[in-house]
């Protein structure tokens, strides 16, 4: 993606009162990336005591190409959406739109049961894992970081999906680990392998995204 002016932004802070900031991050991730297109090229773990989230996500709206910036403050119980484009109308109304599905979001979590929402949790997670699959593979990164998100996002679905019918990417996501743990975890993925890699985790992310959906 061609670099973007960051002279022209748009941002909007929501306050929060769920006592999991790393929930509260993991939804403000899905809700940015239920639109398509939109892809992960930044992120920090959080470290410390105190939670404090940060992701940057690329994308297109209204013909705009923008870079838009996740922050979670578990000190001041915020989420800070912040965009930068080309368009200030089109980036102001993109972070309002996405501030609204948010705190829609965020309203419908505090109402699932309490049985459904290690479920959710579990499928939050593992759909932070796909979009991190698909940066390695983009960002040409060790087959290791590759193969832990890959590894661990199968995992919380399988535990997501516990008793129910099984999702068909149970069963590729398996066949894939198999198909590339023999390689070297310290060289990045052959192009025509990471190139089908990443076409299959879109398909996971679908999956993982309907998943969610039941209950956000």
């Amino acid at each position: 993606m061609e670099k973007i002016d960051d002279r022209i932004k748009a941002s909007k802070t929501i306050r929060y009162d769920n006592a999991e900031p790393s929930v509260v991050f993991r939804i403000a991730w899905y809700v940015v990336t239920s639109q398509p297109g939109t892809l992960l090229t930044e992120y920090s773990e959080p470290e410390g005591p105190t939670f404090t989230g940060k992701v940057i996500f690329t994308t297109t709206t209204g013909g705009v190409k923008v870079r838009l910036q996740v922050s979670v403050e578990e000190a001041q119980k915020s989420i800070e959406i912040t965009a930068f484009g080309g368009n200030q109308s089109i980036i102001t109304r993109y972070v309002n739109d996405l501030a609204a599905l948010l705190d829609t979001s965020l309203r419908k979590y505090r109402g699932v049961a309490d049985k459904d929402k290690n479920k959710l949790r579990r499928a939050l997670m593992a759909k932070t894992c796909w979009d991190r699959v698909v940066y390695g593979v983009l960002s040409k990164s060790p087959l290791s970081e590759i193969y832990v998100n890959l590894s661990h996002g199968r995992e919380m679905m399988v535990k997501a999906t516990e008793g129910e019918e099984v999702l068909p990417l149970t069963l590729t996501t398996e066949a894939w680990l198999t198909r590339i743990e023999s390689l070297p975890r310290d060289k990045t993925l052959p192009a025509d392998i990471a190139t089908e890699l990443a076409k299959k985790t879109i398909e996971w992310k679908k999956e993982t995204h309907s998943f969610i959906s039941r209950y956000l």
